[in-house]
């Protein structure tokens, strides 16, 4: 498979071996000669591998990695230098870098390299599709998918940020689906073969914090706990609500993103790990770092690519789709033959503002299904709550509460009462319509007639009959 690679080298002949050698062997090479150079080449296109001098005449090659970040996230960078220590070789690492090769420089060996990359991406690539085939619809990427405009663009930030091996950082309310962002991350990368390890930073006993996060040679009952970095190793490890971690536990996290090493308690040695970083907040960590709450150099170290999952209100036109989504899912797992939304039902949820967001619009499906004696989820299926918010949204106050109807008396306050009342006049007014016709008052209603006799029986109309005229 071909590569696009860039080439970094002061010294003009072996860039120019370098280029002509990958060219020959298939891939797209560009060579420059200084750090300026290869950020503005990084600027103007997209490359698959950065082959970087770590010595450059303006800099150090290792300054152009923000360049890759920011415009190529599924860029692999590997390194050389004349300068031969272990010093060079771990402090290039920590940064970033994917390897590390030494001058005089075997451009076999480059071009292994080079090839290993592009067969490990190709692979991910594969795993991707395979996994897409296996799972269908119910795959956190498609399930993001299942929107407009808001959503497209989210899903294309979050297929470049993939690719990468840069830590991201999810942003959101809660409800919104950071965890579903978090899986889709890691499906799509090339560590998807590896683990995805979840920790939810709020569950952290407060004694024992740092070994729930780091492990533990040895805990206090005298066992030994490998921890979540460990358990990720070789994938992604997933912080959830990591704004709430305390100063102090965040200076290790800060060691653990950057240089890829832990130290369990109670450990003498630090312990290698290979993992990827994913962490959520429902915070304003700007505002935090502002106030003193969070380390300013941990939020732009886990923050590198930042990717904010929008509240359901702003995307208001994505919900009859995602209410379809789900209702196709707790359908299958309550084993019920519930396949469509009522258009009135959809007006309804279209309506409403949703607080709890795609948590909440889930929950309200799942109950409609639970509820539901048909084929379809009507409006009457809905929280009562839903309905009347999502009406009380599409009219003025002046049609909700006209000023001249006086105050009301306290039983006539009462919110549930006041709906029963509402639900008891509109279900005689239908039946004295239809002569009391059960069958023809629930198609009027768009109702199953189970529903029917279930909401009559709540309203006292069970045995009513309309008086003959």
């Amino acid at each position: 498979m071909a590569e696009r690679i860039l080439v970094v080298e002061d010294e003009a002949t072996l860039r120019q071996n370098v280029v002509r050698y990958l060219e020959r062997a298939g891939h797209q090479a560009v060579g420059v000669e200084t750090l300026a150079q290869g950020t503005k080449a990084l600027e103007s296109s997209t490359f698959d591998v950065l082959v970087t001098d770590l010595r450059l005449p303006d800099g150090s090659g290792m300054d152009l990695l923000p360049a890759v970040e920011r415009t190529s996230p599924g860029c692999v960078t590997l390194v050389m230098t004349a300068y031969a220590s272990i010093e060079a070789a771990v402090d290039a690492l920590r940064q970033g870098a994917h390897d590390f090769m030494l001058k005089p420089l075997s451009l076999s060996d480059l071009r292994r390299r080079i090839e290993h990359i592009a067969a490990h991406r190709r692979l991910a690539r594969e795993n991707t599709e395979l996994r897409r085939m296996l799972h269908g619809t119910d795959s956190p990427y498609e399930c993001l998918r299942c929107g407009g405009p808001t959503m497209r663009s989210l899903c294309a930030m979050l297929d470049k940020a993939a690719v990468s091996e840069s830590n991201v950082l999810v942003e959101g309310e809660s409800g919104t689906g950071k965890e579903l962002v978090a899986r889709a991350l890691h499906e799509r990368s090339a560590r998807a073969t590896g683990p995805f390890v979840t920790v939810d930073i709020r569950a952290a006993p407060q004694n024992a914090a740092e070994s729930y996060l780091f492990g533990a040679a040895r805990t206090a009952t005298g066992e030994h706990r490998d921890g979540p970095f460990r358990a990720a190793s070789g994938g992604t490890l997933f912080l959830d609500e990591v704004g709430e971690l305390d100063l102090g536990l965040q200076a290790k996290l800060l060691r653990a993103a950057e240089t890829k090493e832990i130290l369990p308690c109670g450990a003498e040695n630090g312990v290698r790990v290979d993992v990827r970083i994913v962490a959520a907040t429902q915070h304003d960590l700007e505002r935090r770092v502002r106030e003193g709450a969070f380390r300013a150099d941990l939020f732009y170290r886990l923050g590198i690519v930042r990717l904010r999952v929008p509240p359901l209100r702003e995307r208001l036109e994505d919900v009859v789709l995602l209410a379809e989504r789900l209702l196709e899912r707790h359908a299958a797992a309550q084993s019920k033959s519930v396949r469509y939304v009522s258009p009135e039902a959809q007006a309804v949820l279209s309506r409403y503002g949703w607080p709890g967001n795609v948590r909440e619009l889930s929950n309200v499906i799942e109950r409609a299904v639970i509820l539901s004696d048909g084929d379809t989820i009507t409006a009457l299926d809905l929280p009562t709550e839903i309905g009347v918010a999502a009406g009380d949204a599409g009219a003025s106050l002046a049609d909700v509460a006209p000023a001249g109807d006086g105050p009301l008396s306290e039983d006539a306050c009462n919110f549930e009462r006041a709906v029963l009342g509402f639900q008891r006049r509109h279900l005689a007014r239908v039946l004295r319509q239809v002569n009391g016709n059960r069958e023809a008052a629930a198609r009027l209603l768009g109702l199953s007639s189970a529903t029917l006799y279930r909401y009559l029986a709540r309203a006292g109309l069970k045995g009513y009959q309309p008086e003959k005229p």
